[in-house]
């Protein structure tokens, strides 16, 4: 449901920017549904919005307009699918997470440091 979908990005939209600490999106149960659709909804506009067409309805109107938001977010935007029952897709998450824990003490680390000396100096 791409209404649902765009519910949840918004969700983890407003959990990365309040925290400001790596996210990774983590799209589950793989082998039960593909995550593909979600990646190319994340990835194509296009395809978004005609998923978004083929359920007309108020909530689908906003979808619609907060997609167009989404865009930038979705650029660096670490998405993994996984199964837990199959263990596909878990090379990639550790990964992912490798990545996020390099982002998080080469630019989140540094800019809680400035922020320590500058409540210090105040």
């Amino acid at each position: 449901n791409p209404v649902t979908f765009m519910s949840n990005m918004m969700y983890a939209c407003s959990i990365m920017y309040k925290t400001r600490l790596p996210l990774i999106v983590v799209m589950n149960k793989t082998d039960i549904v593909d995550n593909k659709f979600a990646v190319d909804w994340m990835n194509n506009f296009e395809t978004f919005q005609e998923a978004l067409d083929a359920q007309p309805s108020y909530s689908s109107n906003l979808s619609r307009s907060m997609s167009l938001v989404l865009d930038e977010f979705y650029k660096d935007l670490r998405s993994v699918g996984m199964s837990a029952v199959t263990g596909e897709g878990c090379t990639n998450f550790f990964k992912e997470v490798s990545n996020a824990v390099k982002e998080y003490y080469e630019d989140y680390v540094p800019h809680l440091e400035e922020l320590k000396k500058v409540k210090l100096q105040n």
